[in-house]
């Protein structure tokens, strides 16, 4: 067996912690120690010089070192790297520690290394641990230039804490129970393969499978306190995660299992009679029951998740502190020795698990496993997230004066490589989640524990980040300890109430500090988000962090580019300015601060440069020069911008975000083709046509036409006054919209009050001439308006999200360039924002009559034009209903905060020119926690586009973009149900084609978002009720026919969205599903309860029969786009007992559609002499199939 040992400072090899080989040790010191060990062999040399080079690169972590040795009140019990035991070596051994070997021997060695290692890309054979066979004869004395470490003698090398065996262990399999204890464990699951998990596949293949070959001395580990903090658990979690604990721990290391009960007492502290209704109560009776390591401590009030982990710590003995969740399960019985062995060779360290996801929906079940192994950083809200590639192509810039031409040369080779975690090894991240990490207990607690101010959740993730890496210490990721995790995602389940319980019920006491749980002067108990978008999850986030900034980040620009970000201005609002004077006097605060300045801790422009730099290649979010990493695809690699990405070879290395111009050979962004690849007779057309427009600008000017007459301006209600309120900011994007824009612009000035409009973003695309020439910049700032001209064509999309950054305002409305807002349109924006930030507002729209500028054609209050739903061929079509939700927008006008906006990703960066954006957002906002409403008391006339050559567009469209940017965005939100997009006709083109979607899912993927079947379910009376997604499809066959048989069928329309009328015939019967021909039927429509079904509708299409106004003696049966509240029109109904034969009856009274004699004409007649038909060849169609099988369940009944 070959024992392969590994370095007490793992960050010594190249595969452990950091790329570069820095370390956190004192570097003198290093070198002392590596000579004493016998760095003169190959692999020792290697080390050194890599050592030798981080030196050189001014990364200066000596520094960290000195500050460490000069620490006030240091634990005395802290074992240093050097204070390990050691064990003889045999006689002969060579002066430095290393087995002198031939090379048939170093090949043989070479050889096991690679089976034990299964194929690893890499093996560090180190100069800490030696590396030996039973056989090997010594020779020699250990030479440690006179230096005995621990008073040891010459021959003797550290015995280390691990090694590799050749063969597998039981890790999966073993728990650490006696046969009288484990019959109680009733919730302990066999986690190896034919086991309950993973659809019995187990969760080996979670792991790499070398994590199975280390063997530790556990006489040499730490003995460790396992803390769990939990509220609000369901489905027997806290007993999972106990017994899991207890099974999979070595008794000899585990000390305590500390359970800290943050539910509260009814009664205390303001808290309501039923706060504890979601409490198990016999759990805590259970779990004490399993072993008496296990303490459960109960608060009277209720702490949050800082408070009560420190509330654990408090309490615990072991010298490691672990804290979990709740709701976690181990998956190895070595779970806790490859979080202590980083630990034992430094003990500055924190180590956190590799987290695998559980589902949350009672099953327990394991998905995938983890994706890549990732970085942990913070977004430039300061949410937690991953990143996962290290370095890529976007270093930072080398400064010559910085560096020595060598130093360069060096940084140089170190551009281009993408360094990734390795899959098994330790890795240093600047971050790590809240929760499923390791420290030393002395350690924990020099670092001040947590801040005790930091109230309920978040922020506590990055403040112990934050103050390990400043003072001193390292915090590593580690793939060989993996832990199952619950996520709490789904709302609702089983009628038991939402698994989130968010937000929580507080203290009063807290909740008056905050100024958070009130609504109309009256107490809630629960947070309630108010006023400001910034708010965020709830305004205790928000507050925790600027805490954090104010402890950690101080006065450097970060801080203030995060209230930019956060906030659209540096300067604090009154009611987030309160946190940081109450952050100035709270004792815990300023005891974190002390405890920065006792420890010699580093600032925030150190950890930028030393740690996050290094780690991730970028500057901290909020660094000016973060701009300069936004890259475009050119395929298989980047480039700075399209025309970069050829690098001298042509259009094979032109493509990915960008297009090959084969008439100027060169390579264009693909929105941009339309403009810059076009022939010479196009161009000259385009000349043409834009002169037409400036010379039409100029008559318009001349006659004053392009203006609105003067008026005053709204004034605010009397009953807003004197309050806080949203301020809004309205983006109009206009591409060549030189008729319109300035009297859309003023109509939005006149009709906002001062104190509600903070400006009118007019975002010009690009028009020839530029807008800004028909109204110059100073007279247009008079009313509100500031441009963003944009060079080069953007299209609708881009426009809209140019105009979005530019936008300062607490709510972004996004209108088209050529809309009047009637008068309080903004109101409910304002209105329906402050109560819930995540919600969009959708105005009711009508119709502007361009030539008077009036509006035509409102309804009545609470009808008109507002909400759409999605079909499968990535259509949206109008509907009305009882609820004020939207499932779909209509795309170009609404209103969202612009927190909100940004947090879910804006719009798409790589959809081009119109058409789909509106479907990618609606799905986000949903699907991600937000909601869309309707407004029935704003109204906003829009100018509809007839045809006709004054609404006609003036801009160009690319050929295609609108397809493949709704096909982008159902391949991103729907799942497998793109597979039924990819079946009609306009898709067609991408079935068996890539379509990268990436940039979607990848700009929401750390909010946890729901699937679609989850949005399915949230409409379920669009879906289900309304016939939209039906479980069966059938023919409607004839019965009285002579010859082949007939069935109803469309006169027109194959598959399609498009809205026109129609007409229902008779047609041979087709057995095939072809897009041509519609001949295949289902319920559809919703009845006056509510339920399904009032009509048919032709599958795969928006026809529904039109049974309304049909009377006996019609000869056609006419098909509209389908109503989906139009209750009872047509219905198929048994014709005789048997059931088989049926009736299709149309209207309410007794007249049914019928086969006139001797012909394939159809007629309305009354049904007693009405003809019979029968249901052809029904069939499940895919879309239904694709549903679990819960939600057919729920579902039931057939459409």
């Amino acid at each position: 067996m070959v024992a392969i040992g590994r370095s007490r400072n793992n960050l010594a090899s190249p595969r452990r912690g950091t790329s570069r080989g820095i370390n956190d040790h004192n570097i003198t010191t290093k070198r002392v120690l590596l000579f004493s060990f016998g760095i003169i062999s190959t692999m020792g040399m290697y080390l050194y010089v890599r050592m030798l080079k981080a030196v050189n690169l001014g990364l200066h972590y000596q520094d960290i070192q000195k500050d460490v040795n000069n620490w006030e009140g240091r634990p005395h019990n802290v074992v240093p790297p050097s204070s390990t035991g050691r064990t003889k070596v045999k006689s002969g051994s060579n002066t430095n520690g290393y087995v002198r070997k031939n090379k048939n021997e170093r090949q043989q060695q070479q050889q096991q290394v690679k089976e034990v290692s299964m194929q690893r890309d890499d093996v560090i054979i180190d100069a800490g641990n030696n590396v030996q066979t039973d056989d090997e004869s010594t020779d020699g004395n250990d030479d440690d230039d006179g230096d005995n470490h621990n008073n040891s003698s010459a021959d003797e090398v550290p015995t280390p804490v691990w090694h590799m065996a050749s063969d597998p262990d039981d890790s999966f399999e073993r728990i650490y129970l006696t046969p009288e204890q484990k019959p109680k464990f009733k919730h302990l699951r066999d986690l190896g393969k034919g086991g309950p998990v993973n659809k019995g596949k187990g969760i080996k293949s979670f792991f790499n499978p070398i994590c199975r070959h280390y063997r530790f001395d556990e006489s040499r580990l730490p003995t460790v306190s396992v803390v769990i903090t939990t509220q609000n658990e369901p489905d027997d979690w806290i007993s999972v995660t106990v017994e899991s604990i207890l099974a999979r721990t070595p008794p000899n290391l585990l000390v305590d299992v500390i359970v800290v009960d943050d539910n509260g007492i009814p009664g205390h502290n303001g808290l309501p009679s039923n706060i504890r209704k979601n409490v198990d109560e016999n759990e805590w009776d259970y779990v004490k029951s399993l072993s008496p390591k296990v303490k459960v401590i109960q608060h009277t009030n209720r702490e949050g998740c800082a408070r009560s982990r420190l509330t654990g710590a408090k309490a615990a003995t072991g010298e490691v502190l672990m804290f979990v969740d709740s709701h976690i399960e181990m998956e190895s019985s070595t779970w806790y020795h490859h979080l202590a062995i980083p630990i034992v060779e430094n003990p500055q360290t924190i180590t956190m698990q590799t987290i695998d996801v559980v589902d949350d929906l009672g099953g327990k079940d394991y998905g995938a496993g983890a994706g890549p192994l990732q970085y942990g950083v913070v977004s430039d809200q300061f949410w937690f997230s991953y990143q996962v590639d290290r370095f890529g192509d976007y270093m930072e810039p080398l400064d010559p004066a910085e560096f020595t031409e060598e130093e360069l040369e060096e940084r140089r080779g170190f551009k281009y490589k993408a360094e990734i975690p390795h899959e098994r090894e330790p890795y240093e991240t600047p971050f790590g989640p809240g929760s499923l990490f390791a420290i030393r207990r002395d350690e924990f607690w020099r670092l001040g524990g947590y801040d005790e101010g930091l109230y309920v959740w978040g922020g506590e993730n990055t403040e112990m980040a934050f103050k390990m890496w400043m003072c001193g210490g390292r915090m590593l990721m580690v793939p060989c300890s993996r832990v199952g995790h619950m996520y709490r995602i789904h709302k609702e389940k089983d009628g038991r109430g939402a698994l989130t319980r968010w937000p929580p019920t507080l203290p009063q006491e807290m909740t008056d500090r905050l100024g958070c749980a009130y609504k109309n002067e009256t107490y809630t108990g629960r947070f309630i988000v108010l006023r400001h978008p910034a708010d965020n999850f709830t305004r205790i986030t928000t507050r925790n962090n600027l805490r954090i900034m104010e402890t950690y980040v101080g006065d450097h620009p970060a801080k203030l580019a995060y209230y930019k970000r956060m906030f659209g201005r540096e300067k604090l609002m009154p009611e987030f300015q309160r946190f940081i004077d109450d952050w100035k006097v709270d004792p815990a605060a300023q005891k974190q601060v002390q405890l920065m300045k006792k420890n010699k801790c580093h600032d925030f422009e150190w950890w930028d440069k030393y740690v996050h730099m290094r780690l991730t290649g970028r500057h901290h979010p909020w660094h000016p020069l973060n701009g300069k990493y936004k890259q475009v695809s050119c395929g298989n690699h980047k480039a700075k911008t399209c025309e970069l990405c050829p690098q001298g070879n042509g259009r094979d290395w032109c493509n990915g975000d960008c297009s090959w111009c084969a008439t100027s050979n060169k390579c264009f962004a693909a929105g941009d083709m339309a403009k810059k690849c076009i022939s010479e007779s196009k161009k000259r057309a385009l000349e043409k046509s834009l002169n037409a427009v400036v010379e039409a600008a100029k008559l318009k000017g001349k006659g004053g036409g392009i203006h609105l007459p003067p008026r005053e301006r709204v004034k605010l209600p009397e009953d807003m006054k004197d309050k806080p309120i949203l301020t809004i900011s309205v983006v109009l994007p206009c591409g060549f919209e030189h008729d319109y824009f300035i009297r859309t612009a003023e109509s939005v000035f006149y009709e906002t009050p001062a104190e509600v409009l903070k400006e009118i973003v007019i975002v010009d695309d690009a028009s020839e001439p530029p807008l800004k020439d028909s109204w110059a910049e100073e007279a247009a700032a008079k009313f509100g308006v500031k441009y963003v001209r944009l060079k080069e064509p953007a299209g609708l999309i881009g426009a809209k999200q140019a105009g979005a950054e530019a936008a300062t305002g607490d709510i972004i409305v996004f209108f088209d360039c050529h809309v009047k807002p009637d008068i309080d349109y903004w109101v409910p924006y304002v209105r329906e924002i402050s109560e819930n930030d995540k919600r969009a507002v959708i105005p009711v729209i009508t119709v502007l009559d361009v030539d008077t500028w009036t509006q035509r054609e409102r309804p009545a209050k609470g009808s008109g034009m507002s909400k759409c739903y999605l079909t499968f061929d990535a259509e949206f079509k109008w509907t009305t209903d009882k609820t004020p939700y939207v499932p779909i927008m209509s795309g170009g006008l609404l209103a969202i905060s612009r927190k909100w906006f940004f947090e879910i990703g804006g719009y798409d960066s790589s959809m081009k020119g119109w058409g789909g954006e509106n479907l990618d957002q609606s799905l986000r906002i949903w699907t991600c926690g937000g909601e869309i409403v309707s407004a029935p008391d704003s109204y906003v006339a829009h100018m509809w586009r007839d045809g006709s050559e004054k609404t006609r567009a003036k801009y160009k469209v690319g050929s295609g973009d609108a397809v493949k940017n709704r096909a982008r965005a159902v391949k991103a939100h729907l799942g497998d149900w793109y597979k039924k997009t990819l079946d009609f006709p306009s898709f067609t083109r991408w079935q068996g084609q890539a379509l990268d979607t990436s940039s979607i899912t990848d700009s929401f993927s750390d909010l946890k978002c729901e699937n679609f079947e989850w949005y399915l379910n949230r409409f379920k009376y669009i879906y289900r009720d309304g016939g939209v997604l039906p479980s069966e499809v059938f023919q409607i066959e004839a019965v009285e026919v002579e010859g082949s048989p007939l069935c109803l069928q469309l006169k027109k329309l194959g598959w399609t969205n498009f809205g026109q009328p129609d007409e229902v015939v008779l047609k041979e019967c087709s057995d095939t599903h072809t897009q041509t021909q519609s001949q295949w039927w289902h319920g559809s429509n919703r009845l006056e309860d509510g339920s399904c079904c009032g009509s048919l509708r032709a599958w795969n299409t928006d026809q529904c029969i039109n049974g309304r106004g049909v009377t006996a003696g019609a000869e056609k049966v006419p098909t509209n786009t389908c109503d989906l509240d139009s209750g009872k029109e047509v219905s198929l109904t048994p014709s005789s007992d048997d059931g088989e034969e049926l009736l299709l009856k149309v209207g309410l009274k007794d007249n049914c559609i019928s086969l006139k004699k001797g012909s394939k004409l159809l007629s309305v007649v009354p049904c007693k002499d009405a003809s019979r038909w029968l249901k052809r060849k029904p069939f499940t169609p895919i879309e239904y199939e694709l549903l679990s099988s819960d939600t057919k369940a729920m579902w039931g009944g057939d459409n």
